[in-house]
């Protein structure tokens, strides 16, 4: 059966004289049959700080993966920008039945603002899984 796999973004950062990035993505790995797909959303769990995240967008690291999904990163759909409620969220297409099998490459570029107001971008690569 077809399930939404949600992964939970989270970006904290200060300018301390030893300034602190924390960057969550939770989970960091999702394992994918035929059907699913995936929800990239703004982590605000009362137990985190601020979330300071104002732009994401999900892009395939490696072009040598076959991407799971029948839309392809750089595609517009896979970005997300905070809105006024402060939630921003991409989700993906089905996977179909010739998708990928393995560990298929992603990755997160963030824009996120630190403590001054400056708005920096950062880049992370967690992985899909396909098991089918």
């Amino acid at each position: 059966m077809a399930k939404t796999h949600t992964i939970k973004l989270h970006v904290s950062a200060n300018n301390a004289a030893v300034g602190v990035l924390n960057v969550k993505v939770t989970p960091w790995r999702v394992h994918l049959d035929d059907g699913d797909t995936v929800q990239w959303t703004l982590d605000h769990a009362a137990t985190l700080p601020h979330n300071d995240i104002e732009w994401f967008r999900v892009e395939q690291a490696e072009r040598v993966d076959k991407w799971p999904f029948s839309v392809q990163p750089p595609d517009t759909s896979y970005t997300a920008i905070k809105n006024a409620a402060g939630g921003a969220t991409v989700t993906s297409p089905a996977k179909g039945p010739a998708g990928a099998l393995g560990p298929v490459s992603y990755g997160l570029t963030i824009g996120f603002k630190d403590d001054a107001g400056d708005l920096r971008t950062m880049y992370i690569d967690p992985d899909l899984v396909v098991d089918s």
